[in-house]
C-alpha cells in the first residue's frame, strides 16, 4: 500500500504544516521517520534534508483536515475507534449484597489487563492477556471458596475478539483455545473435586460456557463496558437523548430479565469527550418480579415488594486517538429496602503505547 504524502508547497514550514492537517510537529517526525529511509529522516531539530519533495503522514490530507475540524468544533463530536499496540487498563470490581441490615456479600476484585487493538479490513481485533487477578477483599468465610472459584477464570485470560467500527463485540476468534484450556483445567482440578451435585453443575456449566464463550462475553458486565457501541459521530452536546430500552440479568432475581428505560449525553471539554449512560427499571414492562417476590421472597423478609434499578455509566474518551482512559459504572438494584445489591467498576488506563 503506497503510502500517503504531504507533498511540500512555497512557504510550507513543518509548523503551518502540523496547523494545517491537525498533528504536533513530533507526531510528524515520529511517523515520518518511521515509514522512510534515514537519509530522508526529520533531524532532531525538526530541520528536513534540502532535497526532500514530501513527508509520510498517517492518512490522506482530507481526512487530517477533516479530523482537526471535528476535535475543535463545539457543535458536534466524532469518535472514531484506532489501533492501539500495547495499552494496559486496571479493572476494580465491587460487589456488596444487602439482606435485612446484613452484608452477604461483599468484595473487592483488582484485575489488570494488557490490551492491543488492529485493524482487518472494516473489523478490529482485540487481544486481551490477563496479567494479574486479586482478590482485594472478602470477608474471611467466603476467601477459600472465592479463591478456589478463580481457578474457573483461567480460560478466560487470554480473549482475541473482532469489534464492529461502532465498538460492539462480533464474534470471539479463538474458542478453540479457551475449550483446550478448559479441558487441560478440569484435568488440572479432578484430585480435588468431589461427587457432589453442586461439583456437577459447576463442571457441565463450564463445558456450556467454555465451548460457546461468545454468550458469556456479550451477557458480561465488563466486556459489555469494554466493549460498547460508543464510536459514533454525534450532533446533540450536553442534553440528555433518549434510547431504545435495553434488557439486564437481574442479580437478585435469580437472572431474570428486568427491562431499562435508557438515556444518553455527550460533553465534550477539549479533546476529552465524555459519555454518560443512564438506565432505570421501566415499572410498566416489569411486574413479574413483583409475582416471584410475593410467592418466594414477602414471607422471608417481612417487608412489601418495591423494586428499583438504576445504572449510570461515564466514559472519557481521548477524541484525538479513540481511545477510553476512564469508564465508571454503578448498578444499584433493591427488591425493597431490605434486599438490594450493588455492582460497582472503574476501568483506568495505567499504561499506554502513545502516553495518552
Amino acid at each position: 500500500m503506497e503510502p500517503h504524502k504531504y507533498y511540500f508547497k512555497n512557504g510550507d514550514t513543518l509548523s503551518s504544516i502540523a496547523d494545517e492537517i491537525g498533528l504536533a510537529i513530533s507526531e510528524i517526525k515520529k511517523y515520518h521517520n518511521e515509514f522512510s529511509r534515514p537519509h530522508e529522516w526529520i533531524k532532531e531539530d525538526y530541520s528536513l534534508p534540502t532535497w526532500s519533495k514530501y513527508i509520510i503522514i498517517p492518512d490522506s490530507i482530507e481526512t487530517l483536515k477533516k479530523r482537526r475540524e471535528d476535535l475543535t468544533s463545539t457543535k458536534k463530536v466524532r469518535l472514531v475507534q484506532e489501533e492501539t499496540e500495547c495499552d494496559q487498563y486496571i479493572i476494580r470490581q465491587k460487589i456488596d449484597m444487602q439482606v435485612s441490615g446484613n452484608s452477604m456479600i461483599d468484595s473487592e476484585t483488582e484485575i489488570i489487563w494488557k490490551f492491543k487493538k488492529v485493524k482487518k479490513e472494516n473489523l478490529f481485533q482485540v487481544d486481551i492477556q490477563q496479567k494479574s487477578h486479586q482478590i482485594k477483599y472478602i470477608k474471611s468465610i467466603y476467601r477459600q471458596l472465592a479463591e478456589y472459584m478463580q481457578k474457573f477464570n483461567k480460560p478466560l485470560e487470554h480473549l482475541v475478539v473482532e469489534l464492529f467500527q461502532e465498538g460492539n463485540v462480533k464474534t470471539l476468534v479463538n474458542q478453540e483455545e479457551i475449550w483446550n484450556v478448559w479441558n487441560a483445567l478440569k484435568k488440572e482440578l479432578k484430585p480435588e473435586l468431589g461427587n457432589t451435585l453442586e461439583e456437577k453443575n459447576m463442571i457441565e456449566g463450564g463445558d456450556k460456557d467454555f465451548s460457546n464463550t461468545l454468550p458469556l462475553i456479550k451477557n458480561s458486565i465488563l466486556y459489555n463496558l469494554f466493549f460498547n457501541d460508543v464510536f459514533h459521530e454525534y450532533s446533540e452536546l450536553d442534553t440528555f437523548i433518549e434510547l431504545e430500552k435495553h434488557e439486564y440479568t437481574s442479580q437478585i432475581f435469580a437472572n431474570e430479565k428486568v427491562t431499562l428505560c435508557r438515556k444518553r449525553k455527550i460533553e465534550k471539554e477539549g479533546n476529552i469527550v465524555k459519555i454518560k449512560f443512564y438506565s432505570e427499571s421501566d415499572p410498566a414492562k416489569n411486574g413479574h418480579l413483583k409475582h416471584i417476590y410475593n410467592t418466594k421472597l414477602k414471607d422471608f423478609l417481612k417487608e412489601n415488594y418495591d423494586y428499583a434499578l438504576s445504572w449510570s455509566v461515564e466514559y472519557h474518551f481521548d477524541a484525538y486517538n479513540g481511545k477510553m482512559f476512564l469508564c465508571h459504572s454503578k448498578i444499584k438494584e433493591q427488591a425493597n429496602r431490605k434486599y438490594s445489591h450493588l455492582t460497582e467498576h472503574k476501568i483506568e488506563l495505567i499504561k499506554s503505547n502513545n502516553n495518552a
